[in-house]
């Protein structure tokens, strides 16, 4: 059955199939073949009835395992040519299944019957050696007989599917594909013959879509994304030709109607809707795993301009969606306590009208590749800011010109001053901002207590955090020195942690 349409979301996929039928009047029974794999059976339907009635619709899952005497009359009908051959394989399995189950039988006995020499009886070493051989040899034939039936059993299901698809006229020659869904429609048509084409929708699982960003800097003026994707589909169907439309919404939602939580200002993040969390696909070895993400509380969607083929399996396939051309705020910034360097950053305001959900960015300034990031929209609050890498010609510098400088007693305590001195020069063309970034030690106990002695104007401190901004304002080929000096004063015996102690690291122990 064609593929017409599908519309992929983050943890599964809305496939449509069109199909021309001649309705005869009264009471009509349709089987769908050629479907996807793991169908969703409550999320079906089937439209352009023209003015017939739909009396039910209904999902049948075949596989290795099913005994094909067990279904109803109308799919008999279906594979009735093929019908022996698939009850002689359905045997075959059967036989192989108990002589594996003897088999195994026999190697348990063999395990346990561990007393191989009858109480009070004594036997020769010549004996004893011929007892042992026998169950030494026999266990190792049995085990190799087990593996080779097991071999042959899975051989047989394999063939048993494969028979089941072309009884069913599946196209799909997959033999890690064991699952073959069926949809049978009942439709009653109350005038006479009349052909339509029906549209038969459902949710697949095994496929979904993750966004994958290029972000492109030139020369600190402008900034491209490329917006992509990877698809999966493994529903075990192809999608050919197809535009197809992504989308972040949960399709699995939309059969109840919405209701309102508690809605909360007092600083909480606008994408904290656990209602909205979505999973995102990725691919393993043999199925598809999922993760947690979060996604906008509106939908977004995508609809691919190029038609792709998308083949079924594991691997998936990578697409361009959208190119945003930008011309961001271009800032600088350092923090010159942890690292003398001062890095570009492309700042972006108004990031929600580009429709950004979590997902991995590679980095690229001037045609050089500076690395991967992760973009989470869901911790970005009023900029989006992409890091660019590092000036190579502006160059910061960090120096302690003294420490504990004068120290005093007092009341049993003790006062420790600190001089540092941050040179920042800009040896580019153009004139700059550097927004630079020190700090001040926080207290959180009330016997230590931390004092700015002497700063350059215009550092915006953060009470809480300690943190201290200035933002510097630098012409070509100038420098400028900015100074911070604060003293310490805690209790004598206090121990202050060194700041040489920085730096987490782990290692092996020994």
């Amino acid at each position: 059955m064609p593929v017409s349409a599908v519309k992929v979301f983050l943890n599964s996929a809305l496939i449509t199939h069109i199909q021309k039928v001649k309705l005869k009047q009264g009471l009509n029974k349709l089987a769908f073949s050629g479907l996807a794999m793991n169908i969703n059976g409550k999320n079906i339907s089937l439209r352009n009835l023209g003015k017939s009635e739909l009396l039910s619709l209904t999902l049948v899952t075949l596989n290795d395992t099913t005994n094909i005497l067990s279904l109803q009359e109308d799919l008999l009908y279906m594979i009735r040519k093929s019908k022996d051959s698939i009850l002689t394989l359905e045997k075959n399995i059967e036989k192989l299944k108990f002589e594996i189950e003897g088999l195994e039988l026999e190697k348990r006995m063999l395990v346990n019957n561990d007393n191989i020499i009858p109480n009070s009886k004594t036997i020769s070493l010549a004996e004893l050696k011929i007892t042992t051989e026998y169950y030494r040899d026999r266990y190792k034939d049995v085990s190799i007989e087990i593996a080779n039936k097991q071999r042959d059993l899975k051989q047989l299901k394999r063939n048993k599917v494969r028979a089941l698809k072309n009884a069913f006229d599946v196209d799909n020659d997959e033999e890690k594909n064991m699952t073959i869904s069926i949809i049978i429609a009942e439709l009653n048509n109350p005038e006479g013959e009349a052909t339509a084409d029906l549209e038969l929708s459902y949710l697949a699982k095994e496929s979904g879509w993750i966004p994958v960003y290029e972000v492109l800097s030139s020369n600190n003026k402008n900034l491209k994304i490329n917006y992509r994707s990877k698809i999966l589909n493994n529903t075990g169907i192809d999608w050919n030709n197809m535009n197809i439309t992504l989308s972040t919404a949960d399709p699995f939602q939309y059969y109840a109607a919405p209701d309102l939580e508690p809605y909360y200002v007092d600083g909480g993040n606008r994408y904290e809707d656990n209602s909205n969390n979505k999973v995102q696909q990725k691919k393993t070895q043999n199925y598809v795993e999922e993760e947690e993400i979060f996604t906008p509380d509106r939908e977004i969607t995508f609809t691919i301009a190029k038609k792709y083929n998308f083949k079924s399996g594991l691997i998936p396939f990578l697409v361009d969606i959208t190119v945003y051309d930008l011309s961001p705020e271009y800032l600088y910034r350092c923090a010159p306590k942890k690292e003398e360097q001062v890095y570009s950053i492309a700042r972006i305001k108004d990031w929600e009208k580009l429709n950004l959900i979590d997902g991995e960015a590679s980095i690229y300034n001037n045609g050089s590749f500076l690395g991967k990031m992760y973009i989470k929209p869901s911790e970005i609050e009023d900029y989006l800011e992409l890091p660019l890498g590092v000036m190579d010609n502006i160059f910061v510098k960090h120096k302690l010109l003294s420490e504990l400088s004068s120290k005093k007693f007092f009341a049993g305590g003790t006062v420790g001053t600190f001089d540092y001195e941050i040179k920042i020069k800009n040896i580019s063309t153009e004139k700059v901002v550097v927004e630079v970034i020190d700090q001040v030690p926080v207290s959180e106990s009330s016997s230590v207590k931390t004092d700015v002695i002497e700063m350059t104007e215009g550092g915006d401190k953060d009470v809480l955090t300690g943190k201290i901004i200035w933002k510097v304002e630098l012409n070509t080929s100038t420098e400028k020195i900015l100074s911070l000096k604060y003293a310490i004063s805690y209790p004598r015996g206090y121990r202050r942690s060194s700041s040489f102690y920085r730096s987490r690291k782990v290692r092996a122990k020994f």
